[in-house]
């Protein structure tokens, strides 16, 4: 679940980037499970996907919807949960968790990925993307979001993956730094997209930004958290 080496080490590369770099998109029928508000959904409709995404959240459905049109891309977007998908067996060449699999309920996480190898046709991806619970920015917001354990939960379930319906292509972690102008940016960039947290910011507010001044670091535009992101990519085996 974590890097041999340290986070000052690893290549600095954006989720993007190695979602071009690592999948072929073009033409590709590609799935987006807990898709958000829709901004990585479309940007593998940019790059030439054929793309649906789904999410629970039907507010946030609805930006996604707003936002591809706004781009004028042709995006499907679902309201729906990732342990029970509204498609058809073998229906995407690729399915993708972009930072979603921890935030499907711990119990339903196996489902989920069941779910995954039902909708994907053979010799197809499923690309997981990962928050690393380690870090400066994860030790910053831990008092509010610390999500160890449902994270360490989901990662032995994709290790599960390997050698049943799938095998292991890689497993990649690339630094993804957080730049802040100061604490106060930090907190509202913490709460704009979950604006539930907020409460829970002010309540924690001392301790978080003890921490923020202890694990960030100096920089001409403010200040740099480190964190990472972790890549796990399967094939699907034929059966």
């Amino acid at each position: 679940m974590y890097p041999k080496k340290k986070f000052s080490q690893l290549t600095e590369k954006s989720a993007a980037d190695l979602a071009t770099e690592l999948l072929p998109l073009l033409g590709a029928n590609t799935l987006d499970v807990g898709c958000g508000r829709g901004e990585f959904t479309c940007f593998l409709s940019d790059c030439g996907a054929n793309v649906s995404g789904i999410d629970p959240n039907s507010d946030r459905i609805s930006m996604a919807s707003a936002h591809a049109r706004l781009a004028g891309l042709n995006v499907d977007f679902y309201e729906g949960f990732a342990q029970n998908l509204p498609f058809e067996n073998d229906e995407f060449d690729i399915v993708i968790f972009s930072n979603s699999l921890h935030h499907v309920d711990i119990e339903m996480i196996s489902k989920a990925l069941v779910e995954a190898e039902r909708v994907l046709s053979t010799r197809g991806l499923l690309y997981i993307m990962e928050p690393v619970p380690s870090g400066g920015y994860f030790n910053t917001a831990q008092p509010v979001t610390d999500e160890t354990r449902i994270r360490s939960v989901a990662y032995d379930k994709i290790m599960d993956l390997d050698g049943n319906s799938f095998t292991t292509l890689g497993e990649i972690f690339v630094s993804t730094p957080k730049i802040y102008c100061d604490f106060s940016d930090f907190l509202s960039k913490q709460t704009e997209r979950n604006p539930q947290r907020a409460q829970l910011y002010e309540r924690h507010r001392s301790e978080v930004e003890s921490r923020f001044k202890r694990n960030a670091k100096s920089y001409p535009k403010g200040f740099i958290l480190d964190a990472a992101i972790r890549i796990n990519l399967f094939r699907k085996n034929e059966k």
